[in-house]
């Protein structure tokens, strides 16, 4: 049976289609709650949460497998279709995986929705200290640049260093939120890691035909952001002054969520 725990609702009620939003590679749901405010009272919006986080289950490495995963709960939540689906970096890649799936068993995908999302390359994960640095920035929402005190920290991490010492360094120099201590990083960094390692794992095949639109940030290297060869009606926009986490504040998330009800109809 479907685990329909892995969907949480951001907004409930309202008459609308509801909008299911697919989590990027930290694993949370909870990106879209500024989003999920600003499309509308009427506009339900969903969000998938992953294997492993804030669960006792076991992050899950494949992209294709949480793709299979979450159209099984998607149907069973919503069995009456039809379906809007959005997802942000690597959420955008699964839901572009699981507007195959539907469309492929006949189901009608209303509209697919990237959010500066970038197209993986199959190859090897770089060290571990070069992942626990971007593991720290992306937790820290500023993925191009470092939260004061860590490049220092990194300096002193050999490539293979041990993660409880780095996440025991960083409680300790206060780069992270006090709510972020060293237990809470070590699990999320597992979810984190296996979705990475998955996004490293994967070649991307097929097409989607149906209406698709992609949010890129300004500050996003656009060239490692092409869909249209896998998405032939796709249309495209860039917020301006943003990057990909800044999208999802202030001006620019008013931006995004504009375009987003835009493409949707109301």
């Amino acid at each position: 049976m479907p685990d329909l725990e892995r969907l949480v609702p951001l907004r409930t009620g309202g008459h609308l289609p509801p909008v299911f939003c697919v989590h990027a590679v930290s694993g949370s749901a909870y990106a879209y709650a500024g989003l999920a405010r600003l499309l509308g009272d009427d506009r339900p919006v969903h969000g998938f949460e992953a294997p492993g986080f804030d669960n006792d289950r076991t992050p899950v490495g494949s992209l294709t497998a949480l793709a299979d995963e979450y159209t099984d709960i998607l149907r069973a939540a919503h069995p009456d279709g039809t379906y809007l689906l959005l997802g942000w970096s690597l959420g955008g890649l699964v839901a572009f995986e699981m507007a195959k799936r539907l469309t492929q068993a006949g189901d009608v995908v209303d509209l697919l929705v990237l959010v500066d999302a970038g197209l993986p390359r199959v190859m090897d994960l770089p060290p571990e200290r070069d992942i626990l640095v971007r593991f720290v920035r992306d937790m820290a929402g500023t993925s191009g640049e470092s939260p004061p005190g860590l490049d220092e920290l990194a300096a002193t991490w050999a490539p293979d260093v041990a993660p409880g010492a780095v996440f025991e360094e960083v409680e300790r120099a206060g780069v992270l939120p006090e709510e972020f201590d060293s237990h809470i990083l070590g699990e999320q960094y597992a979810v984190f890691r296996a979705h990475l390692k998955a996004f490293y794992s994967i070649e991307v095949t097929g097409s989607h035909p149906g209406p698709a639109v992609h949010v890129l940030a300004e500050a996003s290297p656009a060239q490692d952001m092409r869909w249209q060869r896998f998405l032939p009606d796709l249309v495209e926009h860039t917020v301006p002054h943003s990057t990909h986490h800044s999208i999802w504040t202030g001006d620019s998330l008013l931006e995004l969520s504009r375009l987003v009800r835009e493409h949707l109809g109301h």
